[in-house]
């Protein structure tokens, strides 16, 4: 078995790697591993050993072991929930991340945000005050701010979560400058830098706070606007300094944002029909992403925008259009990550998306962007853990660190795509066999055709 320890891009042939209690205590050659005599064996030969993946950026729409499962069958092994309120409030998501955690529940590692905060849920210094006591109480797994807040009460929010600790993720404040909503310490969605600009001209132009607040139109021309500046090399740089020097994460979720030409194009949006990925939805979702007038996108976007960029004139597409963004985006996270911006991988699976594949076709993306397989996969193991505050235990293959790692059949430093090959996976002090993934995967596959 080769060991793919992400320390540094390097592999380690003929090795094998001794668990006792979910902990790594020895990387030997494999032909000392059998003194290990009372051990249980996994064969790895001919196999790739590389870190669990970290999906940064999920939301649970679905039973939630089936959710659970489709992630480990992809070799995900930690979650990020991003929205306590996935489950129509029926789902104790709290619950569900004690119940991994105690081994009686099947899944990746669960990490739970609190609620997402928006303008009509925080309008006071009482309720910025009440969402700080819950987030202790609770203790989620970070803030999450969702809408745009007023600056007082952003203001307040930051302050009062640095000061207990407290992780504080969240999408762009769009009416205030990019230096404010780089205080966050994770920014969720690279597409957010459409609708921000460096200093207050963005809000300025969509009208935040005047009496005509929540124009669709205000807000749109503002955003298109802004998308020329980040085609110009020169100010884009400046952003990405921005962004650099204040140390914050990036979680980019794109290929969320990259469906959106997908959905709005007939030919594309009829093949989705005939992709596999969707059979592992409930049917109620499977057929409601590939209903033109119930996708959310489609019908919601085409509309809008087919009469918006007629009336500034522009006769694109709106299937260009979003190509021209999908473009600048990836050129966004070569360039973030190449200043050094540490980048989050996360799946944000929505619509046309599966759970767990979803993170691939993410990191896919990184990759189309530029990146190296192995800055890729740095990004989805390393950056995590270090973002969680926990790199001694976790994030890479070392003596003393969790078990926590992914058997593939080819090497994913050569195509990333290899990542998808998952031939086993071991998390939480259980092996998931190829067999064992492949029935988990068979079981949402027919509890999912059978959901209305």
């Amino acid at each position: 078995m080769t060991v793919i320890p992400m320390t540094r891009e390097t592999v380690q042939p003929d090795m094998s790697v001794v668990v006792r209690n979910g902990t790594i205590i020895a990387i030997v050659d494999g032909r000392k591993s059998s003194r290990y005599r009372n051990a249980t064996h996994i064969n790895g030969r001919g196999k790739f050993l590389m870190p669990g993946l970290s999906d940064m950026h999920v939301h649970n729409r679905m039973p939630p072991q089936d959710f659970f499962d489709l992630n480990l069958a992809s070799g995900v092994t930690t979650v990020f929930n991003m929205g306590t309120g996935d489950g129509g409030g029926k789902v104790d998501h709290l619950a569900l991340r004690a119940s991994i955690a105690a081994g009686t529940t099947d899944g990746p590692r669960y990490l739970v945000s609190g609620p997402q905060l928006e303008s009509n849920t925080i309008t006071s210094l009482d309720d910025v005050n009440t969402v700080l006591r819950e987030n202790g109480e609770r203790q989620y797994d970070a803030i999450k701010i969702h809408g745009d807040l007023s600056p007082e009460l952003y203001d307040a929010l930051i302050t009062g979560a640095r000061e207990k600790g407290f992780r504080i993720r969240g999408h762009g404040q769009h009416m205030m400058p990019l230096a404010q909503t780089l205080r966050m310490d994770c920014i969720e969605h690279i597409e957010e830098l459409l609708y921000i600009s460096r200093d207050a001209t963005f809000g300025r132009e969509a009208k935040f706070g005047e009496e005509d607040n929540g124009n669709i139109n205000n807000f749109l021309t503002a955003y298109y606007h802004n998308i020329p500046r980040l085609e110009d090399r020169a100010y884009r740089a400046e952003v990405v300094k921005d962004i650099a020097d204040s140390g914050v994460y990036w979680d980019p979720t794109l290929i969320i944002y990259s469906m959106i030409p997908v959905y709005v194009s007939d030919e594309s949006f009829a093949a989705l029909a005939d992709d596999p990925r969707l059979k592992y939805l409930p049917e109620g979702m499977r057929r409601e992403s590939l209903d033109k007038q119930k996708n959310e996108y489609r019908a919601g976007l085409v509309p809008v925008f087919s009469t918006f960029l007629l009336s500034v004139n522009d006769h694109s597409s709106v299937k260009d259009h979003f190509d021209r963004n999908v473009t600048i985006l990836l050129t966004l996270i070569k360039e973030l990550h190449d200043a050094g911006v540490p980048l989050l991988v996360g799946s944000d699976a929505f619509g046309a998306l599966t759970p767990g594949f979803a993170q691939h076709q993410e990191m896919e993306l990184f990759v189309e962007a530029g990146l190296t397989p192995f800055e890729t996969l740095r990004a989805a193991t390393v950056n995590s853990a270090k973002y969680l505050g926990e790199f001694d235990q976790a994030g890479t293959i070392e003596v003393g660190k969790r078990a926590d790692f992914v058997l593939v059949g080819a090497n994913p430093l050569d195509d990333i795509r290899n990542a998808a090959d998952v031939q086993g996976v071991f998390t939480h002090g259980k092996w998931y066999s190829s067999e064992d993934l492949k029935r988990r995967l068979a079981r949402v596959a027919n509890a999912s055709a059978d959901t209305q």
